[in-house]
């Protein structure tokens, strides 16, 4: 990933603190660090995902008791 994405919404002060120590890191550091952003990425993803589901079991539980309640009107 490229750093100027990956410092996107980052103050300015951290991001030229990250850009200077990225200059120092090998090209294998810089392969770790890739590594666990991506890592921290999936389970940000993977988070939002488990909410959603919660969300959807929420709505699919309302959603069965509108239909009861939409029957004892009938």
């Amino acid at each position: 990933m490229c750093e100027e994405h990956s410092m996107v919404g980052k103050g300015p002060i951290m991001q030229t603190a990250m850009t200077e120590m990225w200059e120092f890191l090998t090209v294998e550091q810089k392969k770790k660090v890739a590594v666990m952003r991506m890592d921290m990425i999936i389970q940000l993803m993977e988070a939002k995902i488990n909410d959603m589901e919660e969300i959807i079991a929420l709505k699919q539980k309302a959603i069965a008791n509108i239909r009861i309640v939409q029957e004892m009107l009938s």
